[in-house]
């Protein structure tokens, strides 16, 4: 196990593991590298079965319904772990989830068959996998209620703050396109623009070419309890 992975393992839900466990589900890692604005695709007869690890940059879960509409799920950073429901469901499942990267990234594919039958042998891990399957759930719920119960402005906001990418001594840096954005609320590129442009004039936001600058997260954050 290299440097780079141990690293992302003390960041995720595995490091609560006994070494002896995480040993047994990083057996046969592969590591994958994906610039900006690439689909992030698996290996196998079930490509979208595979479990991964991020080690470094941002990917972007994106679920797609039959009219080609999309909406955001979730944002994988460093140290979050995506694909574990999928070492558990039949091979028919229908699958209308896809991951692409924000910026460039890294991440580790795991062997779901091998994490299915670590869990299947040993109960620490059972109890890991179904702690994080019940934490995400949990999320996944709050953003869907989140996405119907809030307006276009909050809903754009919330995006935001979820996407952005912070560092010391400098403003979060969200590195999503307008049309990202649309995608992520399930709306329409126009809309998320005029709600760009709002929030500019209010100097709560700076754009760019594909990114997005907040300058003031706190006043963004109160967005989403606003009435």
């Amino acid at each position: 196990m290299d440097d780079e992975l141990q690293g992302a393992i003390r960041e995720s839900f595995l490091a609560h593991l006994p070494d002896d466990a995480v040993a047994a589900l990083v057996d046969k890692a592969v590591r994958f590298e994906v610039p900006a604005g690439s689909l992030v695709r698996g290996t196998g007869q079930r490509p979208y079965a595979f479990v991964r690890l991020v080690a470094d940059g941002l990917l972007r879960i994106v679920r797609t319904v039959p009219d080609g509409r999309t909406i955001t799920q979730r944002y994988l950073r460093r140290g979050e772990v995506a694909g574990i429901a999928g070492a558990f469901v039949a091979p028919t499942t229908p699958n209308t989830g896809r991951a692409d990267a924000l910026m460039h990234s890294v991440y580790y594919q795991f062997s779901h068959e091998i994490w299915r039958q670590t869990a299947e042998r040993d109960a620490r891990v059972a109890v890991a996998l179904l702690t994080e399957l019940g934490r995400i759930a949990e999320l996944s719920m709050e953003h869907m209620a989140n996405r119907a119960l809030a307006s276009m402005r909050q809903r754009v906001v919330g995006q935001l703050l979820d996407s952005a990418i912070y560092a010391d001594g400098v403003d979060p840096i969200a590195p999503v396109t307008q049309q990202q954005l649309a995608d992520g609320v399930g709306s329409a590129r126009e809309v998320v623009a005029r709600v760009l442009h709002a929030l500019r004039e209010e100097r709560l936001v700076a754009t760019r070419v594909g990114s997005v600058v907040l300058l003031d997260p706190e006043r963004l954050r109160a967005e989403l309890n606003s009435a």
